[in-house]
C-alpha cells in the first residue's frame, strides 16, 4: 500500500509541476492586490494608485536656471527611453492644435462670469492682460483682441512649468513615467533605477544636486536593502542549523531529507496555489513559506525518535489541526488570505506525506546529544502571571494603525527629498478623484461640466478642461459673440474698423477641438468613456455622488480595505479556536484539547499586548501573524502531549531553529518585515515556554 501511495504523490506532483510550468502564473507585486478584489469599485482604487504610483521626478538643484536646466537636460539624455518617457504636458508643442480652435475656448470663470452678463468684469480683466509687461500675446489682438485664449490657457494651470525657485535656489523637475513593459517585471526596473542612481551620483556635485522621487525610487531602495538582509540572514540562519544539527546529531546527514523535505512543500504549496488562482501573491509566499517551518518539526521528530509508529499519531494530529486552522481562511473572502490557506494547506500536507511514506527508507545512523531543560515550579508561575497580565493589560492599550505607509519608513534622504519636492511644486495639497462615467465621449465631457460647475473655490484637473464638450464648445462661442457685440468698439478702439467688423460677423465653426488632434490626455481616462477628475483639498464628496460621479479617496479608500482585512482576520479567531477545540476533542479528551491550544491563546494575546505596552501600533501583518503563532503553537503542543521519549527536544530544536531566524528578521530595515519578525519571535518563544506550564494526559 504505502509503494502505491508513494508512486501515486510522485505521479501526482510530476504531473502538475508539469502543467504549471508550462503555462507559466503571474506572481502578483502589487501590495494593494493582497486586500482588493478584482471587482469594478476595488479596480478603481488599484488603477489610480498605480497610476499615480509609477512617475519618478528628477529634481535638479543650481544656484542658476542655467546650470539647473543643464544638469535635468543631461539626466533625462541618460534616461532608457525604452523603459521611461516624459509625460509632461507642454503647451508649447500644441499651441497650434489649440490656437486653431480658440474660438470655441473660454476658461470656466470667464464663462461664468458672460453668462450672468459681467462684461465689464470680463473687460477690465482684458485690460490687466494687455498692459501686464509680463504679459504674452499669444494670438493677434485682431483675433482675439480679449486676450481670452491666454486666459484660457493659464486657467489650466502650471503643466508646462518645470522651473521653479525656492529658497535662493533655482529647480528643474523632470517628470518620468515608467512604461508598462518595466513596471510589469519589478528585476527588469530595478536594474532601471540602479542606473538612474548611479546617474544622480555622477552628476551631483558641489554646485549641482540631483534628487530623485517616486514610489519606484522608494521600491528599489527598499528592495534593494531587504534583498541584502534577507540572503545575510539566510546565510546566518544556514549556519546556525548547520551548528545545532552538529551539536545535537553529530552529524550534517538529516540535513539533506530535512531540506529536500521544506524545498518540496514550499514548491506543492506553489503548483496547487498556481492552479487555483490566476496569480499568486509575492506575501502568500513571504507568510506561508514562514509556516512551512513547521515541517522541520516533522523532520526533527522523525529522526530523533527514530520510528514512525511512535510519533504517527502526534504528526497527524499536528498536520490536521494546523491545516483546520488555515482551512477557516478559505471562506475569508479576502483574496491573500484564501491565497495563504492554499498554499498552506498543499505545502504541509506534502510535508507530511514525505515524512510518512519516504523517511522509512532512509538508513540514516547517528547518535544524539540529549538536552535537559525545562522551567522550575517558581519560574512557571512568574512566566504564567507575566504572560497573562501583559496580555490582559496590554488590551486596554491597543491601537489599531491601518494606514499603508505605516509599514514602510523611508531613508532619511528620501523623506528629504520627497518633502522638498513638496514645497517646491507646492504638492502638499491633500489629492482625491472623481470618476465619471458617460455613455458616450461627449456625454462624459458633459458630466465632467455639470461637477465642474459645482466646485466652486476647489481647484482640480479634469479632461474637460482641455478638451470640452461640443455642446460647451458651442456655447463658448456664442457667449464670446455677446461679449464682442457689447464691448468690443468700446475695448478695442486700438483696431481697425475693418477688424472690429470682421470680429463681430464670425460664423459659428463647424469643427470642434477633440482627442482626434493628438492631445496626451489618456492620463485622465481610465476606461472606454470612464474618465478620473483630480481634486485638490476637497471635502465635499457629495457633489460628485450628487452629480452621477464616484468619489475617490485613494489613501482613505486603502486604508479602510485594509481595516475591513484585518477586523475579518480578528473574526476569525475564535471560529480558529472553536473549530481547533472540536476537533482535537474527538482525539483527546476536552480538558487536555484546552491544555493544548492554551500556549496560541496566551502567545498571541501576550504578543498583542507587547506592541500596546511600548505604544506600538498593530497593523493587519500582526494580526495575520497570529495565525502563523497558532499554526507553530499547535505544534509545539500537540507533539509534547504525545508523550514520546525525545519529542521535548525536537519542539525545542525546532523553537529554537525559528525564534533565531525570526529575531534576525526583527532586525531588518523594511518595517513590515522587521514587525513581523519581532511578534513571530516573541509569540513563539512565549508559544513554546507556555506549553510547558502543561501537564497533558493521555488521548482518549
Amino acid at each position: 500500500m504505502k509503494r502505491f501511495l508513494r508512486i501515486l504523490y510522485i505521479l501526482i506532483f510530476v504531473l502538475v509541476g508539469a502543467f504549471v510550468f508550462t503555462h507559466p502564473v503571474k506572481t502578483e507585486t502589487n501590495i494593494l492586490r493582497a486586500v482588493f478584489s478584482d471587482n469594478s469599485a476595488d479596480e478603481i482604487v488599484v488603477k489610480l494608485s498605480g497610476r499615480y504610483s509609477s512617475k519618478i521626478n528628477v529634481i535638479a538643484e543650481a544656484d542658476d536656471s542655467v546650470s539647473a536646466s543643464a544638469a535635468a537636460e543631461k539626466f533625462l539624455q541618460s534616461a532608457d527611453k525604452e523603459a521611461f518617457e516624459v509625460k509632461d504636458f507642454d503647451f508649447s508643442k500644441f499651441l497650434e492644435t489649440y490656437s486653431a480652435y480658440h474660438k470655441n475656448l473660454l476658461s470656466a470663470q470667464t464663462a461664468r462670469k458672460l453668462e450672468k452678463h459681467k462684461y465689464d468684469n470680463v473687460t477690465a480683466e482684458a485690460y490687466g492682460r494687455l498692459f501686464d509687461p509680463l504679459g504674452v500675446t499669444l494670438l493677434p489682438l485682431n483675433e482675439d483682441p480679449f486676450m481670452l485664449f491666454a486666459d484660457y490657457l493659464q486657467s489650466l494651470g502650471n503643466n508646462g512649468g518645470d522651473e521653479f525657485f525656492y529658497n535662493d535656489k533655482y529647480y528643474k523637475i523632470i517628470s518620468l513615467e515608467v512604461k508598462n513593459d518595466s513596471a510589469l517585471s519589478p528585476e527588469l526596473l530595478n536594474g532601471k533605477i540602479k542606473n538612474f542612481v548611479n546617474t544622480q551620483k555622477n552628476l551631483s556635485d558641489d554646485k549641482t544636486l540631483i534628487y530623485l522621487t517616486g514610489a519606484p525610487i522608494h521600491s528599489y531602495y527598499a528592495s534593494s536593502k531587504s534583498m541584502f538582509e534577507i540572503n545575510l540572514i539566510c546565510v546566518i540562519s544556514a549556519i546556525f542549523v548547520i551548528g545545532l544539527c552538529l551539536f545535537y546529531f553529530k552529524s550534517l546527514k538529516p540535513l539533506v531529507p530535512i531540506v529536500t523535505s521544506l524545498g518540496a512543500g514550499i514548491l506543492s504549496g506553489f503548483l496547487v496555489s498556481a492552479l487555483v488562482f490566476p496569480s499568486v501573491h509575492v506575501l502568500t509566499f513571504v507568510f506561508s513559506t514562514t509556516l512551512i517551518g513547521i515541517c522541520i518539526d516533522y523532520s526533527l521528530h522523525y529522526f530523533i525518535e527514530k520510528d514512525l509508529s511512535k510519533i504517527f499519531k502526534s504528526l497527524t494530529v499536528s498536520m490536521i489541526s494546523t491545516v483546520s486552522a488555515f482551512a477557516v481562511l478559505l471562506f475569508s473572502g479576502v483574496e491573500l488570505l484564501r491565497q495563504i490557506a492554499v498554499f498552506t494547506i498543499a505545502g504541509l500536507f506534502s510535508v507530511y506525506l514525505i515524512v510518512v511514506l519516504f523517511y522509512p527508507l532512509l538508513k540514516i545512523d547517528f547518535q544524539t546529544h540529549k538536552i535537559n531543560f525545562s522551567l522550575s515550579e517558581k519560574a512557571k508561575k512568574i512566566l504564567a502571571t507575566a504572560v497573562i497580565c501583559a496580555g490582559v493589560c496590554g488590551m486596554f492599550f491597543v491601537k489599531f494603525n491601518d494606514d499603508i505607509r505605516n509599514m514602510y519608513v523611508p531613508s532619511k534622504e528620501l523623506a528629504a527629498a520627497e518633502t522638498l519636492f513638496t514645497k517646491v511644486t507646492g504638492g502638499d495639497k491633500k489629492t482625491s478623484f472623481a470618476v465619471v462615467e458617460g455613455r458616450d465621449f461627449q456625454d462624459l465631457l458633459h458630466k465632467e461640466e455639470w461637477i465642474s460647475r459645482n466646485l466652486v473655490d476647489v481647484k482640480f484637473q479634469a479632461l474637460s478642461k482641455f478638451v470640452p464638450s461640443e455642446k460647451q464648445q458651442k456655447k463658448n462661442f456664442k457667449l464670446r459673440k455677446a461679449l464682442y457685440r457689447n464691448s468690443l468698439k468700446t475695448y478695442a478702439e486700438f483696431l481697425p474698423h475693418k477688424d472690429i467688423e470682421k470680429l463681430l460677423n464670425e460664423t459659428a465653426p463647424q469643427e470642434f477641438l477633440n482627442l482626434d488632434k493628438n492631445l496626451p490626455l489618456e492620463e485622465f481616462l481610465i476606461g472606454e468613456n470612464t474618465s478620473v477628475m483630480v481634486l485638490y483639498d476637497f471635502d465635499r464628496p457629495e457633489i460628485i455622488t450628487q452629480n452621477s460621479g464616484k468619489y475617490v479617496d485613494v489613501q482613505c479608500d486603502i486604508s479602510e480595505k485594509i481595516k475591513a482585512c484585518r477586523e475579518t482576520c480578528v473574526r476569525m479567531l475564535l471560529p480558529v479556536f472553536v473549530i481547533l477545540f472540536l476537533l482535537l476533542s474527538l482525539i483527546y479528551t476536552p480538558r487536555n484539547s484546552a491544555k493544548i491550544l492554551a500556549p496560541s491563546i496566551l502567545a498571541g494575546g501576550f504578543s498583542i499586548g507587547l506592541l500596546a505596552i511600548f505604544g506600538q501600533d498593530v497593523n493587519l501583518f500582526h494580526i495575520l501573524a497570529i495565525f502563523l503563532i497558532i499554526g507553530f503553537g499547535l505544534d509545539y503542543s500537540v507533539f509534547r502531549s504525545g508523550g514520546e521519549k525525545h519529542s521535548k527536544d525536537a519542539v525545542l530544536l525546532s523553537c529554537i531553529t525559528s525564534v533565531f531566524s525570526f529575531t534576525l528578521l526583527a532586525f531588518t530595515s523594511f518595517k513590515l518585515i522587521s514587525s513581523l519578525g519581532f511578534i513571530l519571535s516573541v509569540g513563539l518563544s512565549v508559544s513554546y515556554l507556555t506549553s510547558l506550564l502543561f501537564e497533558y494526559g493521555e488521548g482518549k
